[in-house]
């Protein structure tokens, strides 16, 4: 019965969220795929970032799994209000070895607001390509039943009604503006519009399937509590055509070396996608390297499938500091060598 109701609510999944953009439940933890106005928006020179997530294992022998990496620089060839940067993201989805590949570069500035020194508009783009694929072999079609009985070895004519359009261009935009004191005491809020070009990533000649624009809002915080405490707010909204999501949450945050050489620290919060699920995470801060890891209990209505089972993710952030060079002071000769 549990293999019934999955493979429904798998029908249903998949026609509802044709077409729609892969996401993250650590949103927080992929700033430039995030909002691409947060692009080289860190302390320090260079920043690599990884994620991956494991979605309906539970379910499924084939789960679905994402991969994101990028690397971001903040003021290259010294031009300190820029930022710019590569992310790219694979998705597999499933039992169709439907896999998508996406490359975006990122570019953004950074802008002080009159004489508010705190405050600061950041403005952002990214621009790149999609590259989809899928393979047939894994999938059964109706008239690949010859009336006695189902023939795998048939050929459908499914297979032949049309061209792949596999590589597609995409672009998208974004802003944040941000109050900032220091790294535990700031509050910001952005917009961000992707799929502006509405790529089509149809696989038939006869029809299209344009990928709609996705409408973005980010909100990240820190807020110092006590000396050694911290609680980040953040939340997230995205529309895309019928569908939305709204996440909110926040973490709590425990430092445990407030030294700036070596700082210290451990997180801890929970967050709620409404209608889908609850996710709890857990992350390390070590100097210069974030470590993070979650997992979503779902209780949504695949969850007579699932047994509350959703997905896990694992994130990775390491910052490369700024290197200052000394300063070479000049001894002055006595006069008597």
């Amino acid at each position: 019965m549990r293999r019934i109701i999955a493979a429904i609510s798998f029908l249903v999944i998949a026609n509802s969220a044709k077409a729609q953009d892969i996401h993250f439940s650590e949103f927080w933890a992929t700033p430039m795929f995030s909002n691409p106005a947060l692009t080289g928006h860190f302390e320090g020179t260079y920043r690599f970032n990884s994620i991956i997530r494991n979605q309906w294992s539970s379910v499924s022998s084939e789960p679905f799994q994402t991969f994101g990496g990028g690397i971001d620089m903040n003021a290259p060839f010294n031009l300190k209000p820029l930022g710019v940067g590569l992310f790219i993201t694979t998705d597999n989805a499933g039992l169709s070895a439907l896999t998508t590949t996406e490359v975006q570069g990122m570019i953004a500035g950074r802008f002080k607001l009159g004489n508010w020194e705190n405050i600061k508009l950041h403005l952002g783009a990214k621009g790149g390509i999609i590259q989809q694929s899928i393979d047939y072999s894994k999938l059964n079609f109706g008239d690949q039943f010859n009336g006695i009985r189902f023939d795998p070895t048939s050929i459908s004519g499914d297979l032949t009604n049309g061209g792949a359009r596999t590589m597609v261009l995409n672009f998208g935009a974004g802003s944040f503006l941000e109050r900032r004191i220091n790294e535990r005491r700031r509050i910001g809020m952005g917009y961000s519009l992707y799929n502006i070009n509405q790529p089509d990533l149809s696989y038939s000649k006869s029809f299209e399937s344009r990928v709609a624009m996705r409408h973005n809002v980010l909100f990240l915080a820190s807020l110092q509590m006590l000396a050694k405490w911290d609680f980040m707010p953040s939340a997230q909204l995205n529309v895309q055509g019928k569908q939305n999501e709204l996440v909110l949450g926040g973490a709590f945050r425990y430092h445990l070396n407030t030294s700036p050489m070596n700082p210290q620290a451990v997180r801890l919060g929970a967050w709620t996608r409404a209608g889908d699920a609850i996710n709890i995470a857990l992350g390390f801060e070590l100097n210069n390297l974030y470590i993070g890891g979650s997992y979503d209990i779902n209780y949504s209505t695949l969850e007579p499938a699932s047994n509350y089972r959703g997905a896990w993710e694992a994130s990775v952030i390491y910052i490369i500091p700024t290197v200052r060079e000394k300063v070479k002071r000049l001894r002055q000769c006595p006069d008597y060598l």
